[in-house]
């Protein structure tokens, strides 16, 4: 039987909350695209092309900043100091601008009315001179292995930005900022693919009672109001439902979201699967395996990585 005391006192804690979305905070990472598991040190080589010296040190700095777990991923190395690296980075960046000229049209009042001066009653259609500038960046990054030459990642990265300014318009950027914005998401683009990252984000709980007689229901939105205060008090009030009712889709969701939020990921995986038999259809299922599996492999890889630093 259900804890009418119990209800009674999750739901005022309820309504002392704010406003806000019912959620749960979920911690996760996403893995390395490329493996680079044994590669601890790392060299940023000079980029060819006019912007390369720039692109190759903001790289160097993004991935000498990149951390996971708490610390730094790579021990980023100076390619003219001659110490030993695991791993180089090179690569290749051009940029170009291109302007040509280019007509558009406008309206042009010859008219006005007589008694309003202010409504044009003829118009003409006129060319004006404008000019059209195309702004690209063509960026090829690949990542060596010292040890024995593989070449672990390549990407090529691509951007393109066309716009047209006339008299009456002018550009929304200059070249200069187009291309500062693009080398500096390119890089961001490579530190994401050459190492994980941890992040926290908050997942929405499904707040249906569909299943649960009447006070299981009135248990079940009272934890779902707790959650904007106490996850963890929500949390254990849908566990304790379980002693009482069979988890209907939206529980068993729930009690996935716990599982995962307390770092029990294999446990969360169970959760989910009973919610997706059940028959829940949102997208909520495949997006939270999703996220574990990457979150696994991500640990997996981290783990590898403590070993192969431990035998250096």
């Amino acid at each position: 039987m259900i804890d009418a005391r119990w209800v009674l006192s999750a739901a005022l804690l309820a309504l002392a909350t704010p406003a806000t979305a019912e959620t749960l905070p979920i911690n996760t990472a996403d893995p390395a695209a490329a493996n680079v598991v044994d590669l601890i040190r790392i060299s940023v080589e000079r980029f060819e092309g006019e912007d390369g010296t720039a692109f190759a040190q903001a790289l160097e700095a993004e991935l000498a900043d990149a951390s996971f777990r708490g610390g730094p991923f790579y021990r980023v190395v100076a390619p003219e100091s001659g110490a030993p690296t695991d791993a180089l980075v090179t690569g290749t960046v051009r940029s170009s601008v291109e302007e040509v000229p280019v007509i558009e049209k406008r309206k042009r009042c010859t008219e006005y009315d007589a008694t309003d001066k202010k409504k044009c009653v003829k118009e003409i259609d006129v060319d004006i001179r404008c000019r059209r500038r195309t702004a690209s960046v063509a960026t090829t990054v690949r990542l060596v292995a010292i040890a024995d030459g593989s070449i672990r990642y390549t990407r090529p990265l691509n951007a393109r930005d066309q716009v047209t300014y006339c008299p009456d318009r002018s550009a929304p950027q200059s070249v200069e900022d187009y291309f500062t914005a693009t080398i500096r998401s390119q890089v961001r683009a490579i530190r994401s693919d050459l190492a994980p990252r941890d992040y926290a984000l908050d997942v929405r709980v499904d707040e249906s009672t569909k299943g649960l007689a009447k006070p299981a229901q009135a248990a079940f939105k009272a934890a779902v109001r707790l959650t904007k205060t106490d996850p963890n008090g929500a949390c254990a009030a849908w566990q304790a439902l379980t002693r009482d009712v069979e988890p209907t889709a939206a529980l068993a969701f729930n009690l996935g979201l716990c599982e995962e939020m307390q770092g029990d990921l294999d446990s969360a995986v169970d959760w989910y699967g009973d919610a997706q038999r059940q028959g829940l259809r949102s997208k909520a299922v495949p997006d939270a395996l999703a996220r574990i599996a990457s979150h696994q492999r991500a640990l997996s890889e981290w783990t590898a990585r403590q070993t192969a630093k431990g035998s250096e």
